[in-house]
């Protein structure tokens, strides 16, 4: 995961997921369980596009997406993460439907 310079982690990412872990790839795909879910995590490994930083949607834990290239680093869209018994329980990415940011409250952590 990049997060400013830190290096992407996806493999953590993928430890961190539940057996039945869900991705509702919002307007696109919908996916569940640790093997099909694990393959999302290489697209985004696959492009530089982007940069993600911790932080709180409407106060629920997400990973807030900007372009590197902005540099208001305004955030783009939201992947939001719920958490289960310290896992990932299920991942909300919203590329594919950036409207929801026009009314979305978000907040960075750092």
């Amino acid at each position: 995961m990049r997060t400013g310079s830190t290096p992407r982690d996806f493999d953590a990412l993928r430890e961190l997921q539940a057996e039945d872990v869900r991705l509702d790839l919002v307007n696109r795909t919908r996916l569940a369980g640790r093997k099909d879910v694990s393959v999302y995590f290489n697209r985004y490994d696959q492009v530089s596009d982007w940069r993600l930083s911790p932080g709180l949607a409407e106060g629920r834990p997400a990973l807030l997406v900007s372009d590197p290239a902005d540099a208001a680093d305004a955030v783009g869209y939201v992947v939001l993460l719920d958490w289960a018994e310290g896992r990932i329980a299920a991942i909300r990415d919203f590329p594919h439907a950036t409207y929801v940011m026009e009314s979305l409250g978000v907040s960075r952590l750092w």
